[in-house]
C-alpha cells in the first residue's frame, strides 16, 4: 500500500495535469483513486481549482517553523538573551540526561521547500505553504536537484520516504544589481519567481536550492547519510558550539552576515540529528532547534518625499521614498510612513532625514527622525479618485466617499483574497471600481454577463486567455456562507466574526454582541439594511451559488466556549475552519466578553493584548491552538 501522503498528492496532481490537456491516468483510474480517498476521509478531494497554484499538496511530515529568539540593541550595547538561549538549552539537556556539542548554521533568509524522494525517486518538491501542505513546484526547482538519492548503508524500499529541507536562497550582490530596484527585498523577489505561473526559467536558473536537514520515513538523519550525492554533498553547518561559546558564535555570524553571499538574518542552533526524535516537536515547532534573529540594520538616508495610497476605508496611508540606501544586504527605497498625522508632526516632507531598520528584516520602518523637513507638509483637500472633499483629524486623512473608485478598488482586491479567488490580480480588479459597488455585485454581473463582448470595457479581451481564466476565477465560487456575504458588502470595521453573529440574528438563532462596536451592531438593526443584504443573497442564489444559513447550535454537556485570537498557522492548521473543524460541533465561539467564554485560544502565551489581559483577570483559561486540539480534538 502507498503513503496515503503519496496517493493525495498523486489525485492533485492529476486533476492539474488533466486541465492543461496532458493527464497521467485513465478516467477510470482517476475515479477508483477519488473513491478511495473519499473513503478514508481525505480532505483533498475537496479541493478546487485549475493550476498547481490553487492546490495545497500534503507534505510527508510537518514542516514546522522554528522557535525563535530576537536579540536587541540597548543603550549599553547589544542583549544576546543568554539566559533565555541557557534555560532553552538546559531543559533539552535534562530530557537527554547527557551533554552534547550544539551545532550551528546561518539562518537563511529566503523560502523554505521540501525535496521529497520516494524509493530514491524525486518524487515532489512542495513549499512550506501552512506546514503541513504547500504548493507543487517541481517545474521551478529540478535545475539543480538530482532526480535520484541514495543514503549511505541504508537500501532504500520503493516505499522509503526521504524529506530535504531546504532554503531557496538568490545570491545578494546578483539580485541588487539586476532586480533592486524592482523588488524590495531577495526573500520576496524568490517566493515571486517559484511561485509564478509563468515560464521562468531563466529567472529559476538564477535561484539556489541550499539543503539543511534530513529526514527518513519521519526519523532525522545526519547530513553524513547523504555525502556521495552532490546536491547534499556540502556540510551546510559552519561551527560547532557549547552553552559557553554562545554570545561568541552569535557575534561571529553577525561579522559573517556583512560578506556572506546570501542575505542572513539570525542563526540556527541545533540538536545533533542523533538526539532530535527523541526531544520530538511541539504543535507549532521543532524543540531540538531555535532560531536566533540578528537585531535589525539600521541606515541613514534622506527623504525624496512620500506618496498616498488609499485604503478600503478610505484612509490614505502614506508610503516614504527613500534615497536608495543599502540595509541589511539589500537596497531599500521604500517605508512605512503610518498615517498622515506622522507625516505632519515629524516633518517628513523632501530633504527629511530619517533613520530606518527592518521590521521584522522585512519591511523598513522609521527609527527616528534626524533632521525635519525644511518643506511645509501640504494637506491635501480632495480625493484624487472622486475629488470628493477629503477630512483631516490630525491623525487620518479620509475620503468618506463610499461610491469612491479608489476605495472600492481596494475594497475588490481585499474580498477577493477573503474568499480565496484565485488567478485575478488586484489591477485587472482595479477595472471594475467605476460600475461595481462590492465584490457581490461584481459576482452576479460575471455569471449572467460576463461571458458577453461588455467584458472589453474592462480591459479583458474577449475570448482571450486571460478571459478565460477571468470567468473561472469566478465560476469557481460554488459556496458561500451567509456572513461571508455580508463582509463582502464592505461595511466599515466589519469582520466575519461579527457578520456571523448578524447572520444569526437575521435567522432566528442566538447572537452574541459583546465586545462588538454598538453603533455598528445597531446599524444591522435597520430594517433596510436587512433588506438590503437579503436583496444581495438573493441575487446570488439566482446565479446558482448556494448561500449557508448558520445552524442554532445544540448546547451540550460537551459543549466547549471559546475566543480565538493570532492564527492556528505556526501549529499546523492551515485556516481556523480546518482547526474548527477538528474539534467538531461541540466548539463555539464567542467573545472575550462573553460570559459563557471558557477558553482564549492563542497562538502566542507571551501576548501582552488586551484579550489576554481580560481572561487572566476574569480566570479564562489560556491555551494554544496545538494544545486545545491534543486535549479536545477528534
Amino acid at each position: 500500500m502507498k503513503n496515503l501522503f503519496e496517493l493525495e498528492n498523486k489525485y492533485l496532481l492529476a486533476k492539474v495535469m488533466y486541465y492543461k490537456g496532458t493527464p497521467i491516468m485513465t478516467d477510470a483510474e482517476f475515479d477508483a483513486l477519488e473513491a478511495y480517498l473519499k473513503s478514508v476521509g481525505s480532505k483533498v478531494v475537496n479541493q478546487v481549482g485549475e493550476k498547481l497554484i490553487d492546490y495545497d499538496f500534503v507534505h510527508p511530515t510537518p514542516m514546522l517553523s522554528l522557535g525563535k529568539s530576537q536579540i536587541e540593541a540597548t543603550d549599553d550595547g547589544t542583549d544576546y538573551m543568554v539566559d533565555d538561549f541557557e534555560k532553552w538549552f538546559n531543559k533539552r539537556l535534562d530530557i537527554l540526561g547527557k551533554d552534547v556539542v550544539l551545532e550551528t548554521s546561518p539562518k537563511y533568509d529566503g523560502n523554505a521547500v521540501n525535496v521529497i524522494y520516494i524509493g530514491g525517486k524525486l518524487n515532489m518538491i512542495l513549499t512550506r505553504g501552512s506546514g503541513t501542505a504547500g504548493n507543487y513546484v517541481n517545474d521551478k526547482l529540478t535545475h539543480q536537484i538530482p532526480d535520484t538519492i541514495k543514503v549511505a548503508g541504508i537500501e532504500l524500499k520503493d516505499t522509503d520516504v526521504v524529506e530535504i529541507r531546504c532554503e531557496v536562497v538568490i545570491e545578494t550582490n546578483f539580485f541588487n544589481k539586476k532586480y533592486g530596484d524592482e523588488f524590495a527585498n531577495p526573500r520576496n523577489y524568490v517566493a515571486g519567481v517559484i511561485r509564478s505561473e509563468d515560464d521562468n526559467k531563466e529567472q529559476c536558473d538564477e535561484l539556489t536550492v541550499l539543503p539543511l536537514h534530513y529526514i527518513l520515513n519521519g526519523e532525522h538523519l545526519s547530513h553524513s547519510y547523504f555525502r556521495d550525492n552532490d546536491f547534499v554533498a556540502q556540510n551546510t553547518y559552519n561551527k560547532s558550539m557549547v552553552s559557553t561559546d554562545y554570545v561568541d558564535i552569535i557575534q561571529w555570524y553577525e561579522n559573517l552576515r556583512e560578506t556572506f553571499i546570501y542575505q542572513l538574518d539570525g542563526v540556527v542552533i541545533s540538536f545533533p540529528a542523533g538526539v532530535r526524535d527523541q526531544l520530538g516537536e511541539n504543535s507549532h515547532d521543532p524543540e531540538w532547534a531555535i532560531a536566533i534573529k540578528f537585531v535589525p540594520e539600521e541606515a541613514t538616508t534622506p527623504l525624496d518625499g512620500f506618496k498616498l495610497f488609499i485604503g478600503k476605508t478610505g484612509e490614505f496611508t502614506p508610503v516614504l521614498q527613500l534615497v536608495p540606501v543599502q540595509l541589511a544586504g539589500t537596497t531599500v527605497q521604500r517605508a512605512s510612513g503610518y498615517n498622515f498625522g506622522y507625516i505632519v508632526n515629524n516633518k517628513l516632507g523632501k530633504g527629511a532625514i530619517v533613520s530606518i531598520a527592518k521590521a521584522g528584516d522585512i519591511i523598513p520602518e522609521v527609527q527616528s527622525v534626524i533632521v525635519p523637513s525644511d518643506e511645509e507638509i501640504e494637506i491635501p483637500t480632495h480625493c484624487p479618485h472622486c475629488n470628493s472633499e477629503l477630512t483631516f483629524d490630525g491623525i487620518h486623512l479620509m475620503c468618506n466617499n463610499t461610491r469612491c473608485e479608489g476605495r472600492i478598488a481596494k475594497q475588490l482586491a481585499s474580498n477577493s483574497k477573503f474568499i480565496s479567488i484565485k488567478g485575478i490580480g488586484p489591477k485587472t480588479l482595479e477595472n471594475f471600481a467605476c460600475d461595481f459597488e462590492d465584490l457581490v455585485d461584481l459576482i452576479v454581473w460575471t455569471r449572467t454577463n460576463g461571458s458577453s463582448s461588455d467584458i472589453e470595457k474592462y480591459g479583458i479581451t474577449n475570448g482571450s486567455r486571460s478571459h478565460e481564466l477571468f470567468l473561472n476565477a469566478f465560476n469557481n465560487i460554488k459556496v458561500l456562507t451567509y456572513g461571508q456575504v455580508i463582509v463582502l458588502m464592505s461595511y466599515n470595521n466589519v469582520g466575519l466574526k461579527l457578520a456571523e453573529q448578524v447572520a444569526n440574528m437575521y435567522t432566528g438563532n442566538d447572537a452574541d454582541f459583546a465586545g462588538h462596536d454598538r453603533s455598528i451592531v445597531e446599524m444591522f438593526k435597520d430594517e433596510d439594511v436587512k433588506s438590503r443584504i437579503q436583496s444581495k443573497i438573493e441575487s446570488l442564489v439566482s446565479v446558482g451559488i448556494e448561500v449557508e444559513v448558520p445552524v442554532q447550535k445544540e448546547i451540550t454537556s460537551d459543549s466547549l466556549f471559546v475566543c480565538m485570537t493570532g492564527s492556528p498557522k505556526p501549529f499546523g492548521f492551515a485556516t481556523k475552519k480546518v482547526f474548527t473543524e477538528l474539534i467538531g460541533d461541540k466548539l463555539n465561539e464567542v467573545s472575550i466578553t462573553s460570559k459563557d467564554c471558557q477558553y482564549l485560544i492563542t497562538d502566542d502565551l507571551n501576548s501582552k493584548s488586551s484579550k489576554m489581559k481580560n481572561a487572566e483577570k476574569k480566570g479564562i483559561k489560556i491555551v494554544t491552538y496545538g494544545d486545545f486540539v491534543n486535549k479536545f480534538g477528534n
